[in-house]
């Protein structure tokens, strides 16, 4: 009997569930299910993600406090969860101060003192509605190809993880299915990213 641990993506809270979304927790349903079944020691984990530009965007649309509409439309999440029968041991919401952010808080002081953070400037072209930076080999005709807008260009200080000290070893530990890609066509696509080269992030 083997451990495994399964985790949908923290879906962002700024609008409500979407069909998307029920197919992620029905796939990992699925898997999480079946591995039981094998006698495996599951955990499945769901959950949101409440903090982003476009959460405070949508609650302003709507005219609400920001953390009463992140309590809103996180239900909305969990209950989509339980309609759907959906069999996860829990659901954590990244607002969580007595379970999430003391988790949060150990990680980074690990990290911090380990060296793999560091503050730097950054500069970059920042799409909205992608809660991410973008290079601009990513843009047709200078715009973001799924939202068709105008990436915004933000620099600010911020915090970076040291991936790029780790590159070896992500090498090593896909390479020798330590750590197993599944599903296995996308071992090669990850080992050329690595070869392209890791950046801090």
């Amino acid at each position: 009997m083997g451990k495994f641990y399964i985790t949908t993506s923290i879906a962002y809270v700024n609008a409500l569930p979407h069909i998307g979304y029920a197919l992620e927790l029905a796939q990992a349903d699925v898997l999480a299910r079946w591995k039981r079944l094998k006698g495996d020691d599951v955990f499945f984990l769901t959950g949101t993600d409440e903090h982003g530009r476009k959460i405070v965007e949508a609650a302003e649309k709507v005219e609400k406090p920001v953390e009463q509409f992140v309590d809103e439309t996180a239900a909305k999440f969990k209950e989509l969860a339980g309609v759907l029968n959906i069999s996860n041991d829990d659901f954590v919401r990244t607002t969580d101060q007595k379970r999430h952010w003391p988790a949060v808080e150990k990680m980074w002081r690990k990290l911090l003192s380990k060296g793999d953070i560091y503050k730097a400037n950054y500069k970059g072209l920042y799409c909205v509605g992608h809660e991410a930076f973008m290079k601009p080999s990513e843009l047709k005709d200078g715009k973001c190809p799924i939202h068709f807008k105008e990436p915004e260009t933000i620099e600010e200080e911020n915090y970076f993880f040291r991936l790029s000290r780790y590159a070896n070893e992500l090498e090593s530990i896909i390479r020798t299915e330590e750590f197993k890609i599944v599903p296995a066509g996308r071992k090669n696509e990850i080992l050329s990213f690595i070869a392209e080269g890791v950046e801090d992030v």
